[in-house]
């Protein structure tokens, strides 16, 4: 069986792409009382964070400028997430089992550890593009490969285009069903 490279190493001057990851990425966070601010007409103060994310903007609509944000979702080191402590919950979020989820291969850069990194779709963050762009301008990052990076892609489409249903069909019944 042949092995694909996870990542490629991609130079700072190098075009912004879907599947790169942007290490101290500064996200702003509004809060409660910057809402009322605004609907004020009030400059208010407002939270920043520092994350690791994984750009999940498609390619196509960065490069043609079809977008003026850049979606971002968090990455984070396997070994820091409680929930996943748990061998048989490890090996859900392997087999794509954790739909809030996705399990990259092992990572190294210059500032995050050599490990695995868990990108997690319960924090989306939307930066101004521009903004991704000047603050990649002068670093060099890593790029997730395909078919890494479209499955990658699938698991964040999976998880939003989940359904809720009112009721379900019980399981007993479907249990008990006779052919």
């Amino acid at each position: 069986m042949q092995k694909y490279d996870w990542y490629t190493e991609i130079l700072a001057n190098e075009s912004l792409e879907q599947g790169d990851i942007i290490e101290k990425c500064n996200v702003i966070i509004p809060n409660a009382q910057s809402y009322d601010a605004i609907s004020n007409g009030e400059i208010s103060d407002i939270n920043v964070i520092e994350i690791n994310g994984i750009v999940l903007s498609q390619s196509c609509d960065i490069a043609n400028n079809k977008v003026d944000s850049i979606i971002l979702c968090p990455i984070t080191p396997l070994k820091d997430i409680e929930i996943f402590k748990n061998s048989r919950d490890r090996e859900a979020l392997r087999r794509g089992n954790s739909p809030a989820y996705h399990l990259l291969n092992k990572l190294r850069t210059a500032t995050l550890l050599e490990d695995y990194y868990v990108v997690s779709f319960h924090h989306i963050y939307s930066v101004p593009k521009k903004f991704v762009e000047t603050f990649i301008k002068s670093k060099p990052r890593k790029r997730l490969q395909p078919p890494y990076r479209e499955h990658l892609s699938q698991s964040f489409a999976r998880y939003f285009m989940r359904v809720g249903l009112p009721s379900d069909i019980p399981r007993e019944e479907i249990e008990k069903y006779k052919f």
